[in-house]
């Protein structure tokens, strides 16, 4: 079991109750259960997940694409990059160094 922490707490997420729409306000109140039922998809690998008490539940609202890849595009002198299904946030930097890398090699093809 990961040790509880003196009120630091975890933060769980998962794209459980993900639903396409164009309203990024739409449906964002949380349902009964909704904490819950994400924080035990982490069981396992985490032991008694349970004894984690959900303390607040947040919807957010992010970008996908259909095939839920990551976009890259050239156009001229500049790329586009959108690190779609919320991996932009999680991995930033990570995909930072992957498109200055791949601007420096010239190999923007290699992003998709």
């Amino acid at each position: 079991m990961v040790p509880l922490t003196r009120g630091a707490g975890m933060k769980f997420g998962s794209g459980l109750h993900k639903v396409p729409t164009s309203d990024a306000d739409w449906n964002r109140e949380p349902v009964p259960g909704e904490g819950e039922a994400i924080r035990n998809l982490f069981s396992p690998p985490i032991a008694r997940i349970d004894e984690y008490k959900v303390t607040e539940v947040v919807t957010c609202a992010y970008t996908f694409t259909d095939d839920e890849k990551f976009l890259a595009h050239e156009t001229g002198k500049c790329v586009i990059v959108s690190a779609c299904s919320g991996h932009g946030y999680k991995f930033g930097a990570a995909v930072g160094r992957r498109v200055a890398k791949a601007i420096g090699d010239g190999d923007i093809a290699g992003l998709k």
